[in-house]
């Protein structure tokens, strides 16, 4: 049983992690579209727990699906940062890359984080936000009917649980889903979080998902250990939900400690039909799609290129 101060320590741990990492995450400076992008619009959103915060960038004049004669589909973006990060800006240079060479609308979520909240408010804010977006067509211009989703790490797992809850209530469905190094089972215990590659010199490669990242998850978002088996915060452990799930195209690294529990999700969602796209990046590790290592840069335009073509197919 943990004791009163190792849970303050935790607290105090997973509390510092938010608020420093909120304030200094910032996208890597790469750019993915050659075509000049606009300055994003801030909106408040509605939800069943207060109103969200969500950056909306219009589709790019010229980009594929960015048609004059029609309204431009819409793509929501989820950032990651194990839960507890809240900076959606450091997902800017996807968010541009997609209204520059996909002509997609994209509402970038500033979800709530941990330890502020628990399971499941920020899966339910993300559904919110998802019927915001189809039911806003009018009101914002864009096309309620074509709408995808995706996150990276955490948003992966949320863009799972906001089509899961939509599936539960009854919504459309969407044309496409991207889960970019998806967190898809919190059943594991944080002991199992260990790098797939032997590293190199003799030297056991430290993984950027450590037992001790999962264990501030596990204990803050996911603290009631009796919920981590329901589907939305455990993807693979879904049949029915899984079998639902829209076109996906799911990106793992070579390096991630995730990648285990990933690859087990592609072959559950292969089996039972789903249309889908599998890429593992090879030589980098699990933040590698946030990454600002020039090492990482061929890796991330790797991805960039897959995203455009998923979204360029899925929602013309």
């Amino acid at each position: 049983m943990t004791s009163p101060l190792t849970r303050i320590v935790g607290f105090a741990q997973a509390w510092l992690l938010s608020s420093v990492a909120t304030r200094l995450v910032r996208a890597p400076k790469v750019v993915l579209t050659s075509r000049e992008v606009g300055a994003p619009v801030t909106v408040l959103v509605p939800t069943r727990h207060g109103d969200v915060r969500c950056s909306i960038v219009r589709a790019t004049p010229g980009a594929p699906l960015a048609r004059e004669t029609a309204r431009p589909p819409v793509h929501i973006n989820i950032h990651g940062g194990a839960f507890l990060v809240g900076a959606p800006q450091q997902d800017e240079h996807l968010v541009r890359g997609i209204a520059g060479e996909v002509g997609a609308t994209v509402v970038n979520v500033d979800y709530s984080a941990s330890p502020r909240t628990r399971y499941p408010q920020a899966h339910e804010e993300c559904h919110d936000v998802l019927r915001w977006v189809q039911r806003s067509a009018d009101a914002m211009g864009w096309d309620g009917a074509r709408v995808s989703i995706g996150g990276t790490s955490a948003g992966g797992n949320l863009a799972l649980g906001a089509l899961e809850l939509a599936r539960r209530a009854g919504d459309p469905p969407l044309r496409a889903a991207i889960l970019l190094v998806p967190s898809v089972d919190q059943t594991l215990p944080p002991e199992q979080y260990t790098s797939p590659l032997p590293g190199t010199g003799g030297r056991a490669h430290r993984p950027f998902v450590s037992p001790r990242l999962v264990r501030l998850v596990q204990d803050h978002y996911f603290a009631d250990a009796a919920r981590r088996t329901e589907p939305p915060a455990s993807p693979v452990l879904g049949d029915e939900e899984i079998s639902a799930l829209p076109p996906l195209l799911v990106v793992s690294a070579e390096q991630d400690a995730m990648r285990p529990q990933i690859e087990r999700f592609v072959t559950k969602a292969r089996d039972r039909g789903v249309t889908l796209t599998h890429h593992c990046a090879r030589g980098v590790d699990h933040g590698f799609p946030q990454s600002s290592k020039q090492s990482d840069r061929a890796a991330v335009r790797e991805l960039a290129e897959l995203v455009r073509v998923h979204l360029t197919e899925h929602l013309a």
